[in-house]
């Protein structure tokens, strides 16, 4: 083990929210170090694949709006700097009763907005796209901004415009312990140890672990199946609908004819690294279900399965924070199943917390509302 030199800023996970925060420390002039146990983007953690959702709609609070809208500012200024496509829009649907939070929730996150968006009956949802089986009294949102992030495609590009401005990024090495002492924080990694001013941990579903922090972090496994839908009366777009097994039944269209389906929530939960990444027979039976109940038109058989992750807090919002014991720690923690269309925003966001910035557009997502003698 050797020690290394000091940085101003040191960012341990390079998934999604890690890499747009390296990117952003090392804008500003800062010298900052990425690190990271494997070498990203990679298959093990929850940011693989071809297809994220993007879209203005948020059921879960319309506090969100301005982070997505600041979101999608910061995306297209990405491609710009790259010269990398990362966004593609595809539109969106979203079809439920009136009542469901998908509905109201997303009516409400549009309110006193320009956002671009129409509510359709079930009949006339069914003419406009024959390919989704909409149901009597449902109502459908169509959203034509909705989009689909290349997460893999992002993450390069990120860690690339980070090289670019200076940063230096090492792979393949586990982080054991950090510690602050003083005025910095020492790191400590399967193969050095290492020191800085600031550090920001994006950890991802190994956040439970290494967070020091008492936060009531879940790690849920998602099941995703990939369908050939060339033969599918298209367009295609995002869509989500309800689920009697999960939150949502969700979709994507993604590159190459293909479409991403799968369940939001209802996974199985525990330690990350003992997970399963085997998809069982009752998992497979249960899309089948729903592609025969909403997707008519789509093959009866997925082309391809697969698993992700998903890190939960209880209220489904994120963590992102100065840590409440460690002053020169920043901690983003707890995508939920929804935070890589938020990556560039909330990477902005860690990198001002770790600069000294205060920003008080992040209340919502304290620690302090999961650590009650704190509250």
């Amino acid at each position: 083990m050797t020690d290394q030199r000091h940085y101003d800023a040191i960012v341990v996970g390079l998934g999604a929210w890690g890499s747009a925060t390296l990117s952003h420390l090392a804008d500003r002039g800062l010298s900052v170090l990425g690190i990271d146990q494997f070498t990203p983007p990679h298959v093990r953690g929850s940011h693989h694949g071809n297809g994220r959702v993007i879209r203005m709609a948020s059921p879960e609070g319309a506090f969100y709006t301005p982070m997505m809208r600041r979101a999608y500012e910061l995306w297209h200024e990405l491609e710009a700097e790259t010269g990398a496509e990362v966004l593609t829009t595809v539109g969106g649907v979203y079809a439920a009763p009136p009542d469901d939070e998908m509905i109201w929730g997303a009516l409400k996150s549009y309110e006193g907005t320009d956002i671009p968006h129409e509510v359709l009956s079930a009949a006339e949802a069914r003419a406009r796209f024959p390919w989704l089986r909409v149901k009597d009294g449902e109502s459908l949102i169509h959203e034509p901004g909705t989009g689909r992030l290349h997460p893999e495609r992002a993450i390069v590009a990120h860690t690339d415009l980070a090289r670019r401005y200076g940063a230096d990024i090492v792979v393949g090495q586990g982080m054991k312990d950090w510690e602050q002492t003083g005025d910095r924080v020492v790191v400590t990694t399967d193969d050095g140890t290492f020191t800085a001013g600031r550090l920001v941990l994006t950890l991802g579903s190994w956040a439970p672990h290494h967070l020091k922090l008492d936060l009531p972090l879940v790690v849920e496994r998602q099941v995703i199946a990939v369908y050939d839908v060339r033969d599918v009366p298209g367009p295609l777009t995002m869509v989500s609908l309800p689920s009697t097994h999960a939150e949502a039944f969700y979709g994507v269209p993604e590159q190459d004819d293909t479409f991403k389906l799968a369940l939001h929530h209802g996974g199985l939960t525990g330690p990350t690294d003992e997970l399963p990444t085997t998809v069982t027979d009752e998992e497979k039976a249960l899309l089948k279900t729903y592609v025969a109940d909403r997707l008519p038109h789509f093959p009866e058989a997925p082309q391809q399965v697969t698993t992700c992750k998903y890190t939960n807090t209880p209220d489904r919002h994120f963590v992102l924070t100065r840590h409440p014991e460690a002053p020169a720690v920043v901690v983003g923690a707890g995508c939920s199943g929804r935070g890589f269309k938020f990556a560039t925003f909330i990477g902005e966001a860690l990198a001002d917390l770790a600069t000294g910035v205060e920003r008080p557009d992040l209340h919502h997502f304290s620690p302090d509302r999961f650590l009650p003698s704190r509250a």
